[in-house]
């Protein structure tokens, strides 16, 4: 490959010259050398240095533990990553709950901007990632936060009142509904 000035090296990486100067400047990616000019020179080894960088940022580690990575006294890069595995099924949890938070806000009347069918509810909550225990656990908890709102939501649904009465039921139990409408997807949901 041989040796990369700084723009050379950021077209070829499509990287911003921003970005490679900021890693500089965290120590994370030093040039190897500079020409008589003084323009930074990065060889192979720099090179791999970046892409170890990306994959650690494409992994959503954060630049502080990316350094404490590439550090040679870094004594437990194992426990780093792992750190980082774990704290990522404390953020999905956090995400999880804000999504259940925005499906529910949808549903108040005055975040209504359209009148949604049984089917377009449960499409849209399948295309944000809801699966049956999900949606199922989502009517268990709006029947315990605001039992009327959830009947008043289910029935503008234009779902029967059986249907209706049946969804309701199983959220108070925690039971699902024996006999559901099926969602846009032909399969039966909560």
């Amino acid at each position: 490959m041989g040796t990369y000035t700084l723009g050379r090296l950021a077209k070829q990486t499509r990287m911003a010259r921003s970005s490679l100067l900021h890693y500089e400047e965290l120590g994370l990616l030093l040039p190897a050398s500079r020409s008589a000019a003084g323009y930074r020179l990065y060889g192979e080894q720099e090179i791999e240095r970046l892409q170890a960088i990306r994959s650690y940022r494409d992994a959503g580690l954060p630049l502080s533990a990316i350094r404490e990575l590439l550090a040679e006294e870094a004594s437990d890069p194992a426990r780093i990553l792992s750190r980082r595995l774990v704290s990522l099924n404390d953020e999905i949890t956090r995400l999880r709950a804000q999504q259940m938070q925005l499906a529910r806000l949808l549903t108040a009347p005055a975040f209504r901007t359209r009148r949604w069918t049984h089917q377009q509810w449960v499409g849209m909550l399948r295309d944000a990632g809801f699966d049956d225990e999900d949606m199922h656990n989502w009517h268990v908890d709006f029947e315990a936060g605001d039992a009327p709102a959830h009947a008043a939501f289910l029935r503008a649904l234009d779902l029967p009142a059986d249907a209706v009465a049946n969804i309701r039921l199983g959220s108070r139990t925690g039971q699902k509904a024996a006999s559901q409408p099926s969602s846009a997807d032909g399969r039966t949901s909560p």
